[in-house]
């Protein structure tokens, strides 16, 4: 009976562990299926305190094949999928509280709320840059979290407002929507709605006049930049609810635009560990991973982690996860098309898991005649320009700061184009016969360009393995001659001594073996064997034979 209570109890433990590696958080009267991972919540105030904690010692890259900030970034990533993100505010930027009427709303766990900060919410973020006056371009920005976390002021959203702002030149504004459950899709979409109408007559200053027509962009990331696509489309299909307004255009970080959760990327950028002993010298400190280095469940548990989310957005409604507002997957050509619609700029990383996100709506929103742009970079993951610091590298992260400068880029050319004649950011609009013709999508697939010395795949630390003669002798040509020679020269001498050693010891050995095979010779020369032993035939004498 001991036994059979020992081994329950073991398989209760075991059973415990897996739900708890799996990320699965089990809720009693909510019956909340699962959760997704969130970035830090930390607050303006504990900045200094999480910058110390992710800026220490990184490991290093030896062949090229990574920069050191993208290894850093790997392998902190790796053991906390939360960490790293900014945490430094860019300077020439100020900030100002915006409290919008009937926008409150209460997060605690009572109301099914857990993100952090609790209590009161729905005070906006307006970042302005400096220079920045009533004509500036406006941008709401809807920050992501899997619509379940993340405000305006934690997660490192007003630090990467300040970069935005600085980039783009325009003054962002960051709404503090309701989260899910107090939120739901109809409610955040309304929100954004309201969001986008205030800022269109509100400008950096209390003075500026609400009757100005300045350019206005929408924008977001991950499950605020699915939010910002659904904004889009929503305002494509009733105009109305933005009087007097159009968009001037809408950028994009890595949006969930798919409800369903199946796209190929799940299983082809799925998280893993590279191992091979026959390929790989895999002893090293330095682990290698590939994929989603973000969400690192296995497919069918990060697809299904994506779901459950997705049905806790939209209310458990399984149609909305095929609709095409709220799902911008599954628009098609027409829900793009018309002149309302905004040049599109999207930036994803190469090896998310949601990267089908991206170019799929990319191709959509072309074939309706929209002009888009996708980015595409090497080796990065799911919003990847929030940590453009490196991670705690001494270097930055390319990837990041070049998402960030060409999203700049793309608002000021959108911004200078207007007054002038139209003049798209990716392809021209062409007509024939009345009809928009289907465009392509302007696709860019980006590397680090410090990435330049491509050695064997595999080799991201020094040797730790035994070395074969072409490691060496490449380690050897890597050195000056005045080093090379005498290395070479005292190599020389030493084998030289070893060698006279080692020959004369043969040599002795081999002139002693000789002496005694002779006088083995010679004895068995002068004896001959008989049964009873060795006889000297010298000594015997045969005429004695009789005379005994």
């Amino acid at each position: 009976m001991r036994n059979r209570c020992c081994l329950v109890a073991a398989s209760w433990l075991w059973a415990a562990t897996v739900a708890a590696e799996a990320g699965v958080e089990h809720s009693s009267a909510q019956g909340t299926r699962g959760w997704r991972l969130k970035r830090p919540a930390f607050s303006d105030a504990l900045e200094e305190a999480d910058d110390h904690a992710h800026n220490n010692s990184c490991p290093l890259d030896h062949t090229g094949l990574l920069s050191p900030s993208t290894a850093c970034c790997y392998q902190k990533l790796v053991k906390n999928p939360n960490c790293c993100v900014d945490t430094k505010y860019k300077s020439g930027v100020t900030r100002r509280d915006i409290h919008r009427p009937h926008t409150s709303w209460f997060c605690n766990h009572t109301t099914g709320c857990y993100d952090s900060p609790e209590g009161p919410r729905g005070k906006d973020l307006m970042t302005i840059p400096k220079g920045a006056n009533c004509s500036s371009p406006r941008i709401l920005y809807v920050h992501g979290g899997s619509w379940m976390y993340g405000s305006p002021r934690t997660s490192g959203y007003s630090q990467f407002a300040s970069r935005l702002a600085l980039s783009t030149g325009a003054v962002v504004l960051m709404n503090d929507y309701p989260l899910v459950p107090y939120g739901k899709f109809a409610s955040i979409l309304d929100h954004a709605v309201q969001a986008l109408n205030w800022l269109a007559h509100h400008g950096p200053t209390d003075d500026c006049p609400a009757s100005e027509q300045v350019p206005l962009f929408v924008a977001g990331d991950s499950s605020g930049g699915g939010t910002a696509m659904s904004l889009i489309l929503q305002l494509q299909a009733k105009p109305h609810l933005l009087p007097g307004q159009r968009l001037a255009g809408a950028f994009l970080f890595s949006p969930w635009t798919n409800l369903m959760c199946n796209t190929p990327e799940y299983y082809t950028n799925a998280f893993a560990k590279i191992q091979s002993p026959k390929t790989f010298r895999d002893l090293t400190p330095m682990e290698m991973y590939v994929g989603d280095i973000i969400f690192q469940a296995l497919t069918t548990t990060n697809a299904g982690e994506f779901s459950a989310n997705a049905l806790d957005y939209t209310s458990d409604d399984g149609k909305l996860q095929t609709d095409p507002i709220a799902s911008p997957y599954f628009a098609t050509p027409d829900h793009f098309r018309g002149d309302n619609m905004p040049p599109l700029h999207i930036v994803v990383g190469g090896s998310e898991s949601i990267m089908g996100d991206s170019v799929r709506v990319a191709e959509t929103a072309a074939q309706g005649g929209a002009d888009v742009t996708v980015e595409i970079y090497n080796g990065m993951w799911h919003v990847f320009p929030m940590y453009s610091e490196g991670c705690g590298s001494p270097d930055e992260l390319w990837s990041a700061v070049h998402a960030i400068e060409s999203t700049g880029k793309f608002v000021r050319t959108v911004v200078a184009s207007q007054g002038k004649a139209h003049r798209s950011w990716g392809q021209a609009w062409k007509f024939f016969e009345g009809k928009a013709i289907e465009k392509h999508p302007f696709i860019q697939y980006l590397y680090d360009p410090s990435v330049n010395e491509f050695t064997r795949v595999g080799e991201l630390m020094k040797h730790t393995a035994a070395w074969d003669y072409k490691d060496i002798m490449k380690e050897v040509a890597k050195e000056p001659w005045w080093v090379v020679l005498p290395s070479l020269g005292g190599s020389a001498v030493v084998i030289f001594i070893s060698g006279m050693l080692v020959g004369g010891a043969v040599d002795f050995g081999g002139r002693e073996a000789y002496k005694r095979a002779k006088r083995v010779q010679e004895y068995r020369r002068k004896c001959v064997e008989v049964p009873v032993g060795y006889v000297n035939l010298d000594a015997f004498n045969p005429q004695n034979r009789g005379t005994a």
